[in-house]
């Protein structure tokens, strides 16, 4: 890091920090410089440091929610991908050597078994194709803003996601506003430092809004992200003079809500994978088992 080097020529400690947007966000560089103008470096400092251990946390919550789901949805799909490739193709050639009538469930397993032997290079050729063009399209602007769209609507983690975005939201405004930024750069430094292009937009709304000359809390209403609770507290925030104190409400009253739902996200997440994997041990069951029992039946 060159940042000492950049301090020892004659420059201040924040532009020392924006040298390196890889590791210091405008919002960190920002504080940093808030707290130079005003002397008070320190207390800038422990405030980020309180902002980013809070977002942390709440980040590191909703992977450890996630993490289950996914490594058994990778699990069984190994295993049908084993099912398919080589345990399926065996029973189709017993099967082929007898004059048993074979059920609908059965031709359908063996037309995929076998289309996926004949093609099996295709077709992860096709997935791995899809995953580069997603990670390609995600990259540009409008694939951007529809995958941040996108991931508000998920079942189940979406609305955790939104709220913990909006806990971020909170936090990182609360920050810049008792910090001393003025209001329109403070809303734009936060809408960079949300990590979401979609709700970024509706914070560049909020602060459009706001430099027409309308109040915060006009604006924040204008934008449809907020619950009328979140809106009070901004109404009585904007009155008593406390927009901070009363960001920090908000912050903390999302929190507790995806604290609680991350909590009880297994509980909901598991009953929807056994009824999937039933399902899926269910086709294969009858697929594979009913044309054994009736081969058993006719050779007796």
């Amino acid at each position: 890091m060159r940042s000492p080097k950049t301090v020892e020529s004659g420059r201040d400690l924040a532009s020392a920090f924006a040298r390196h947007p890889r590791i210091f966000s405008p919002l960190y560089v920002n504080m940093v410089r808030v707290g130079e103008n005003s002397g008070q470096l320190e207390e800038s400092f422990l405030r980020m440091y309180q902002y980013l251990s809070l977002d942390k946390k709440v980040r590191d919550r909703i992977k450890q929610a996630v993490r289950y789901p996914i490594i058994v949805l990778i699990a069984i799909s190994i295993a049908i991908a084993i099912i398919t490739l080589f345990v399926i193709p065996t029973f189709a050639q017993l099967f082929a050597r007898s004059d048993v009538a074979l059920p609908l469930a059965t031709r359908a397993i063996i037309a995929v078994s076998d289309f996926m032997v004949a093609y099996w290079w295709a077709v992860f050729g096709a997935l791995g194709a899809a995953f580069v063009f997603f990670r390609y399209w995600k990259r540009t602007e409008a694939g951007r803003y529809r995958w941040d769209k996108m991931r508000f609507q998920f079942p189940v983690v979406g609305d955790i996601v939104l709220r913990a975005t909006l806990a971020r939201f909170a936090r990182a405004f609360s920050t810049m506003y008792r910090s001393g930024v003025p209001l329109v750069q403070a809303l734009t430094l936060t809408a960079k430092a949300l990590d979401n292009e979609y709700l970024g937009e509706r914070v560049l709304a909020m602060r459009n809004g706001v430099e027409r000359g309308e109040s915060l809390l006009r604006s924040a209403a204008g934008v449809g992200l907020f619950t009328p609770l979140v809106l009070q507290m901004i109404a009585v925030g904007e009155e008593s003079g406390q927009v901070d104190t009363m960001l920090d409400e908000v912050a903390e009253f999302y929190e507790r809500e995806v604290d609680y739902d991350v909590e009880n996200l297994s509980a909901t997440i598991e009953p929807i994978l056994i009824v999937g994997i039933a399902f899926v041990v269910l086709v294969l069951a009858l697929g594979v088992f009913l044309p054994m029992w009736d081969l058993a039946q006719a050779v007796s």
